[in-house]
């Protein structure tokens, strides 16, 4: 019984492996025709070696501003995301800490009424004086 779960086990594990190799190697076999077919377009494209560095260089800088402002964006939706959460906690902690103080007092009354109407607890001086009146 436990050798056959942990064959079972084993075998997904080596299934998840293979599935994240061949996912590899797809998107590296993507990236390398996409590469290639990139080169193979701009060595034979009709257009002089200067126009081609000025695309390339015109395209880099493109690529390299989108990647800065994805990052910027990115960074302040993390942050945005962090506040929230920290103003979550705080909310969160000081609506606990209330109600435990709610209940730490309400408790205390209570404790406090129970004594107090317990004449057997009241010294002998103040039932003499609650019987006065």
């Amino acid at each position: 019984m436990i050798f056959s779960s942990w064959f079972k086990n084993r075998k997904k594990e080596m299934q998840r492996k293979s599935k994240i190799k061949t996912v590899k190697k797809v998107i590296f076999g993507t990236a390398a025709g996409s590469l290639g077919g990139l080169l193979g377009g701009m060595l034979f494209s009709p257009k002089s070696g200067k126009e081609n560095r000025k695309d390339i260089a015109s395209s880099s800088k493109d690529i390299t501003n989108n990647i800065k402002e994805k990052t910027t964006v990115l960074k302040q939706t993390i942050d945005n995301k962090v506040t929230n959460a920290k103003d979550s906690v705080t909310d969160a902690k000081a609506k606990i800490s209330e109600y435990l103080n709610e209940k730490k007092t309400s408790k205390e009354i209570t404790e406090t009424n129970d004594i107090v109407t317990d004449e057997d607890t009241l010294s002998p001086d103040v039932n003499e004086k609650k019987n006065k009146k």
